[in-house]
């Protein structure tokens, strides 16, 4: 996918040394205005002397300035600069992605919102690129309809199946759909929720403060959670409620997309996949960190202050 960020920073923080730099080459620089004189002279005798020649201006000296950029150049190399290597976001397949399907009657009563819903899915999982794809759906209730499987095939099928029928017990409820995803793949039995995507392909109906609270306990153990909206509803629904998605998705550290938008929101999800790969302990064996080549750069900028002076 083309949403892999080309260059990103595995020690950020360090960036915060940046700020302070500056400041404290403008304060040496006005400090150096007059050279050592500055200390002894009356302030308003400098204007004359420097007019005259008898001063020289301190801050023309580049030696003032080579330590704070020898500085910023060992903050840049300190923060990280680095790209990932081949195939390194790729090696954490075990992280799953789970499409949460809106079978709701606002969904599945319109025959276009329900086709809207199944191309969602089907999309997303062309999108996947061979990471382990999970299904769940939810009414009044959620059901696992498929465990995480390379199997775009199996999960095809499965998708092109849902009917208006497929649910037992009409209703809308998010919020069981998300702590069943926090049981599933979070309990002592499972692979961990820390690491996974869960897209939730709904109109918005049912989202309330619950699933909100949901979402959030999702981000806690490490998840993240997505939404996108479908465009339409049922005769009689209320209208799609993006807003309520956008909520719920910040909640859980993810964004909310509209139905078109499925590209885009893999490749926020594989971003998201790149900037979480980087905070890890392993991140030096899936980034290739470029900071060891400023240092060089930054023993050069100090090199002229070790010369000798007349």
């Amino acid at each position: 996918m083309s949403g892999l960020p080309a260059l990103i920073l595995l020690r950020p923080w360090w960036l915060l040394v940046l700020p302070l730099t500056l400041l404290a080459a403008i304060w040496m620089r006005r400090r150096r205005l007059a050279g050592a004189w500055a200390g002894v002279i009356e302030p308003a005798l400098m204007p004359a002397l420097r007019r005259l020649g008898l001063l020289s201006d301190g801050r023309r000296d580049p030696a003032v300035v080579l330590p704070f950029a020898a500085a910023a150049l060992l903050a840049l190399a300190l923060s990280g600069p680095a790209m990932p290597r081949q195939g390194a976001v790729e090696y954490r397949a075990l992280d799953p992605l789970v499409l949460a399907l809106d079978l709701s009657p606002s969904v599945v009563a319109d025959p276009r919102a329900l086709a809207d819903a199944q191309a969602s899915a089907a999309t997303l999982l062309q999108l996947a690129n061979g990471r382990p794809v999970g299904m769940m759906v939810y009414a009044a209730d959620a059901y696992l309809a498929s465990a995480p499987t390379s199997d775009a095939d199996n999960l095809s099928g499965l998708i092109a199946v849902l009917a208006r029928d497929t649910m037992p017990v009409a209703g809308s409820r998010p919020d069981i759909a998300l702590s069943m995803a926090r049981d599933l793949f979070g309990g002592r039995n499972g692979p961990g929720i820390g690491g996974a995507d869960l897209v939730l392909i709904s109109d918005g109906g049912g989202t309330g403060p619950r699933a909100v609270e949901e979402a959030a306990r999702l981000a806690t153990d490490g998840a993240r959670v997505w939404a996108l909206t479908l465009p339409h509803a049922a005769e009689g629904a209320p209208p799609p409620n993006p807003d309520a998605l956008a909520q719920l998705a910040r909640a859980g550290g993810g964004d909310a997309f509209a139905m078109d938008e499925a590209s885009a929101l893999m490749d926020r999800i594989a971003a998201s996949r790149t900037i979480r790969l980087a905070r890890e302990d392993i991140a030096g064996q899936g980034f290739r960190d470029f900071g060891p080549f400023l240092l060089p750069l930054a023993m050069l900028a100090m090199l002229p202050l070790f010369r000798r002076r007349g």
